[in-house]
């Protein structure tokens, strides 16, 4: 039994400018239906509205067999393929398609593998199965390839409507051909409902659709079936060029953005409303009839939240292994500023003269080791998009997100964090005991964790690389400033002192690298025995870590809460982030 999406009255006005007029129309399952205009015409913003991509000034009401459908329910059977693809760029065409098919929730390997083998030989993408994506870096498929994975990752997940945004863009008339004959029989033996924008396909692309809607201004001024349209418009005395493609004869009829158009748009709409509007809507009121507004899925199974984790857990693992930019990069930059440090503070030695060294020597491991982490922002940002797409398509929420994202950074920033460390701590000549080593080791990778969820956070709400680059930059210059280090938290402002002060996880990194170093090791005053600091070693011509403490107002050691602030703060960073994903998700 063919189910049917109609909608009704849909008017969208975005900035006290109409959009999309008054627009009705209807799609049954197992046909295709074109939506095609000029620029501007209005065609993805009403795909966005009947997708619930994007309902901001829209009006009108969608139903399924004539009863209204919820929001929600419509998130659930649909999927909506963008025009920009928002891909993994270090994943494989087939792995991409395979993860798209898991996080659907389509767990038989079997299945799920004939399926995938499918749709790679139906859009002809066999030869590219285990080539990557691309990268800025690492050179993948091509564009028109690309076009042709990100609608294998939607017909994998089976829905029952199927929205697209200019499928056919990057691809020559020969694939485009292709891969609209592929969505069309997928969508006749799988009973879907598309619904498409699509520019000017050729000819025989063109005669694929069972129904063409054209807007112009927002208006319709035509919306029927493809073989319908020259008698259509022969009714109004237009008349066709032979030689001429019809969807192109029709657009170019219908653009006014250079010759005003060869016809008026207005009495085009109104002869429209005259002779289709009210069948239209008399169907509509017909399917009330009996037939159930439920649109079963293939893949009936939900997928859980933890099973959701464990699949992007693994595809961010292969991302994280594969992509130089996530964190091979980002490892070669911190052994660089490892060497660096090392050897500008190379082999400091236990006297007097250089105990400001080793202050200035813990202060630039912990706030550079922090400042470095905006470069995870343009591996960040492809994630971010990636989930974008996906949760608006209804595949998993912001939480398995958020979860795998922290989990699979753990182990390579602690490997980063390692490395940075074995070669500071000798260089430099810190603290040489295995407590000390390995304290060192715990607070630098605990700064390493606060930082890139700062970084995660901020690249969330402010999801466009410059920005991100820019907020999170000022960010850690300001952790810097109010540390009470370069500013002791004694002369701080009391603005400074009761806000930030007290949420610098850099902070915390400083005092307990300072307990570190400084509490139980011994310093000599020099030969003239003039100590800089007050100590009960003074008449021994030493001096005792503590009392470079205490001239710093570190008196006490508080391992355990400056540990647990860092945990606090990083947990509140990434609850926000997921309440920012929150607000914007869909699932």
């Amino acid at each position: 039994m063919n189910s049917k999406l109609s909608w009704s009255n849909v008017s969208i006005n975005i900035k006290d400018k109409c959009i999309v007029d008054n627009n009705f129309g209807s799609i049954e399952s197992g046909k295709l239906l074109a939506i095609m205009g000029p620029s501007g015409s209005g065609k993805t913003t009403l795909l966005n509205y009947l997708s619930n991509k994007n309902k901001l000034g829209g009006t009108g009401t969608i139903k399924i067999d004539g009863t209204k459908v919820t929001d929600i329910y419509l998130n659930q059977i649909s999927r909506y393929v963008e025009q920009e693809d928002c891909l993994i760029g270090s994943l494989t065409v087939e792995e991409t398609i395979h993860f798209s098919g898991k996080l659907s929730g389509m767990q038989n390997r079997s299945s799920r593998n004939e399926k995938v083998n499918q749709l790679l030989e139906d859009l002809g993408l066999v030869s590219v199965k285990d080539v990557v994506i691309g990268t800025p870096i690492r050179k993948g498929i091509s564009g028109g390839q690309k076009r042709r994975v990100s609608i294998a990752c939607e017909l994998i997940t089976l829905p029952s409507v199927l929205f697209l945004d200019e499928p056919t863009s990057g691809l020559d008339s020969k694939a485009s051909f292709e891969v609209i004959s592929t969505i069309k029989k997928i969508a006749k033996n799988e009973n879907i409902i598309v619904i498409m924008s699509i520019h000017q396909p050729s000819s025989t692309t063109f005669d694929l659709f069972d129904k063409v809607m054209f807007l112009s201004q927002g208006k319709t001024v035509y919306n029927d079936k493809v073989k319908s349209i020259i008698p259509y418009f022969e009714l109004q005395d237009i008349h066709f060029n032979p030689n001429q493609n019809i969807s192109e004869f029709v657009l170019d009829m219908i653009n006014t953005d250079f010759n005003n158009g060869a016809c008026n748009i207005n009495d085009l709409h109104e002869f429209y409303l005259d002779q289709k509007g009210n069948s239209i809507l008399e169907e509509d009121e017909e399917d009330k009839s009996g037939q159930s507004i439920f649109i079963k899925r293939n893949n009936v199974f939900k997928a859980s939240n933890i099973y959701q984790i464990v699949v992007l857990c693994h595809r961010s693992f292969l991302k994280a292994f594969r992509d130089i930019l996530a964190y091979h990069v980002r490892m070669l930059m911190y052994m660089g500023l490892a060497i660096m440090m090392g050897t500008v503070w190379l082999r400091l030695v236990y006297n007097q003269a250089e105990i400001q060294l080793f202050i200035n020597a813990i202060f630039f491991s912990g706030a550079f080791m922090s400042f470095m982490s905006v470069a995870y922002i343009p591996a960040y940002l492809e994630d971010y998009n990636s989930f974008k797409r996906e949760n608006s398509n209804g595949l998993y929420g912001p939480l398995p997100f958020i979860l795998s994202n922290f989990l699979i950074s753990i182990p390579f920033l602690f490997v980063t964090n390692l490395i940075f460390c074995i070669i500071t701590f000798f260089l430099v000549n810190f603290h040489q005991t295995s407590k000390g080593f390995w304290y060192y080791v715990m607070w630098l990778f605990l700064d390493l964790i606060a930082a890139e969820s700062l970084t995660v956070l901020l690249s969330t709400v402010f999801p466009f690389f410059v920005v991100a680059l820019a907020l999170t930059a000022f960010a850690n210059g300001l952790w810097m400033s109010v540390g009470g280090f370069l500013v002791s938290e004694k002369i701080l402002n009391v603005f400074w002192y009761y806000t930030f002060y007290w949420i610098d996880y850099q902070r915390y990194v400083f005092q307990g690298m300072m307990f570190n170093q400084f509490s139980d090791t011994i310093y000599t005053c020099g030969s003239e025995c003039q100590c800089m600091y007050s100590s009960d070693l003074q008449s021994q011509c030493r001096i005792e870590g503590a009392a470079v403490l205490s001239s710093l107002g570190y008196s006490t050691s508080n391992v355990g809460f400056w540990v647990g602030m860092i945990l606090v703060i990083t947990f509140f960073m990434r609850l926000l982030t997921y309440g920012v994903l929150r607000l914007r998700s869909k699932t």
